[in-house]
């Protein structure tokens, strides 16, 4: 198939004796290039506490039209308000003159809405699919997907510190006091020891 061939197609019975003509329904016609590979996410922390967002990118194969892409947290649809698309850009390849395109978006995903527990595992999909939404009853032309999974880990909360004695000036010297006293004594015991020796 070429790309020309991309359209509306219907038919039509016709009949002369008697008169009659009937016209099917129009279907839309689209010739496509499939992706080659699934698309890749990269994770920026592959671990991190359940109080933080979880950030992640995804990038599609080349194909045409450009793929669209759906993010899903534990097999979960994300809310597109948490997704920031950046768009579809062509790539230096073509097919049969056609130039590709892929897609690029990102993920922001608060962790904290899932109410996990340390230890516990989170999996994240990109899903890359032509059309972007199949109509009822019929599948995709394309479909591509990515899993990763992301460690929930426990953040260790930081050690208190130990009492510290403050001690005043005052209470400084009257114990630098005390000390000299103290070695004026030794030293005195030591003098008059070695004397009666």
């Amino acid at each position: 198939m070429d790309f020309s061939a991309s359209g509306s197609y219907a038919c039509e019975i016709a009949l002369e004796t008697p008169l009659y003509s009937k016209v099917s329904k129009i279907h839309e016609l689209n010739v496509i290039v499939r992706q080659k590979y699934r698309p890749k996410i990269k994770i920026k922390h592959k671990k991190v506490s359940s109080s933080e967002n979880l950030e992640a990118t995804c990038q599609s194969a080349p194909a045409h039209p450009a793929p669209h892409l759906t993010w899903f947290i534990n097999h979960m649809k994300v809310d597109e308000r948490l997704i920031e698309p950046h768009g579809t850009w062509n790539v230096h390849r073509h097919h049969h003159g056609m130039p590709l395109s892929l897609t690029n978006s990102s993920l922001h995903f608060p962790l904290s809405s899932l109410q996990l527990f340390p230890n516990q595992t989170v999996e994240i999909t990109c899903l890359s699919t032509i059309p972007s939404y199949a109509n009822l009853g019929e599948g995709f032309a394309d479909i591509q997907n990515h899993t990763v999974t992301v460690n929930v880990i426990r953040m260790e909360p930081p050690p208190t510190q130990l009492p510290v004695k403050i001690i005043s000036p005052e209470h400084n010297s009257s114990n630098r006091y005390n000390n000299q006293c103290v070695l004026i004594i030794l030293m005195y015991l030591m003098c008059c020891y070695t004397k009666m020796q």
